[in-house]
């Protein structure tokens, strides 16, 4: 029997997760986002989005500027900016990016995701390993597709829940969303903590952030997903939970919220 390949890990962040089952479960949601989007009228593209500064077209825009943004990370090229602040980086960029009509903006959404599903799934362990970097810091590559698939995880419900429709909640989706969510704790917070949370044992210790899954999560795991994301309640979310874990994804929730 072939050995399984060893997966890389970050010095700062260790996640115990499948990388091949990751990134085909991110490729499948974005051909799924991709074909939703695909659909939208002028009128749903106007409509103000989950985002408080953002319309549909908008949540758009920043899929479009992401997706360039790791083409040009993951090939080697310059950094396609000097610095980076989630909380106002990607705002900025979409301001930027309302100069093209939001249906030309719904097409080039769709083009892109088709494509980054096709690269990631033709992705093999080979590739795993290679350096990249994501808000988090230096990580290997498929840590940085993790994290895309997070934000674009996230944003599917921002988009297309304002406008009534059904967004799927998959197991093979929200368990890699959810623990690469709780392996961001360390980002609001460096204090040492062990703890478990919805199925994901997390340790943060020496500045080092692990996670792994100990079984299915209890509750509803989209929200909680929303909620560690600035949407929603923690606290609800994550009632019954260890209060320390809940108060420190609490804090990376509030961090989405903070004014640089």
């Amino acid at each position: 029997m072939a050995q399984a390949p060893e997966i890389p890990q970050a010095e700062h962040m260790k996640v115990e997760l499948d990388p091949a089952a990751a990134l085909a479960a991110y490729a499948r949601h974005r051909r799924r986002f991709a074909e939703e989007v695909a659909s939208l009228s002028d009128e749903e593209l106007a409509t103000p989005s989950r985002c408080a500064k953002w319309s549909v077209a908008d949540v758009l825009r920043h899929g479009v500027d992401v997706d360039s943004w790791m083409h040009s990370i993951w090939s080697g090229g310059p950094l396609p900016f000097t610095s980076f602040d989630p909380r106002t980086t990607p705002h900025e960029s979409v301001v930027t990016g309302r100069a093209a009509p939001d249906d030309v903006v719904r097409d080039r959404y769709a083009a892109s995701a088709r494509v980054m599903a096709e690269e990631v799934a033709g992705s093999d362990a080979s590739r795993w390993g290679l350096p990249s970097i994501c808000p988090a810091g230096p990580v290997p590559w498929w840590m940085s597709a993790l994290h895309v698939f997070y934000d674009s995880w996230v944003h599917e419900r921002d988009a297309l829940l304002p406008l009534g429709r059904t967004v799927p909640v998959e197991a093979e989706e929200t368990a890699p969303v959810w623990a690469w969510a709780v392996s961001l704790v360390g980002h609001a917070n460096k204090a040492p903590l062990d703890a478990e949370v919805g199925g994901v044992h997390v340790m943060l210790r020496d500045g080092v952030v692990s996670t792994r899954a100990t079984g299915a999560a209890e509750g509803d795991i989209a929200a909680m997903i929303d909620a560690v994301s600035g949407r929603g309640s923690v606290e609800d979310a994550l009632a019954g939970c260890d209060p320390a874990v809940v108060h420190r994804l609490g804090a990376l929730a509030q961090f989405f919220h903070t004014e640089p």
